[in-house]
């Protein structure tokens, strides 16, 4: 019960972040254009909202080195994951 609002937060994160891959895959597929954005941060909105659904003591500034560092490491696999979301939807775009 201590962490019930970081965890609530969390789930609207990742809830977000489904709805908002959807809607940019979808468009895609039915109007052939996407949002750039959309495809790289959509997955990095996902990624913060799962690390903060496992770890909810951990929300917040960080405030020291060690965690500033998980801060950033968790940053990394979610633009991983954006930059990997991007390349399924337009791979021709990479390859130019």
């Amino acid at each position: 019960m201590a962490f019930l609002k970081a965890r609530i937060l969390a789930l609207v994160l990742i809830l977000v972040s489904i709805a908002l891959i959807y809607f940019n895959w979808r468009q895609l597929l039915q109007e052939g254009t996407y949002s750039l954005k959309l495809a790289a941060f959509g997955p990095l909105i996902g990624i913060g909202g799962l690390y903060l659904m496992f770890f909810p003591g951990k929300g917040g500034k960080p405030n020291t080195t060690k965690e500033k560092l998980v801060v950033l490491i968790v940053f990394a696999i979610g633009i991983v994951a954006g930059l990997i979301n991007w390349y399924l939807m337009d791979p021709g775009f990479f390859g130019k």
